[in-house]
């Protein structure tokens, strides 16, 4: 009965050590909803922070409440190729990979007075 109980404590021992990379190990995806907003005569996006780990799939979900003319807005982080024209009442959603770590800007490419934000990446 001991044998057994060796035997099967070994074998648990080679299967966790032998196991293939879970989903578990990969870095948490990031989902999130950004809104255009108008405060006082400015535009911006909120949250304007949005933090990542490096290696993880961000999914955004971009809305323009900006209630005044233009209707149409624009969203880039130009270090990940990406750059959205947000029409209000259209929502859009970008998708892309945090692939590399540090601190990049997010921008209105339609309007560069427009406030911006940033995209942190961790290691």
């Amino acid at each position: 009965m001991r044998q057994l109980a060796v035997a099967t404590s070994a074998l648990c021992l080679l299967a966790t050590l032998a196991r293939p990379a879970l989903a578990a190990d990969a870095p948490a995806a990031v989902s999130m909803t950004i809104v255009n907003v108008e405060y006082e005569g400015s535009k911006l996006w909120l949250p304007g922070t949005i933090t990542a780990k490096k290696g993880a799939k961000v999914t955004l979900k971009l809305i323009n409440n900006v209630p005044s003319d233009p209707n149409q807005h624009g969203f880039a982080i130009p270090a990940f190729n990406v750059a959205e024209i947000v029409t209000r009442g259209e929502p859009k959603t970008v998708e892309f990979t945090a692939d590399k770590a540090g601190v990049f800007p997010i921008i209105c490419q339609l309007h560069p007075a427009h406030v911006g934000g940033q995209l942190v990446v961790l290691p």
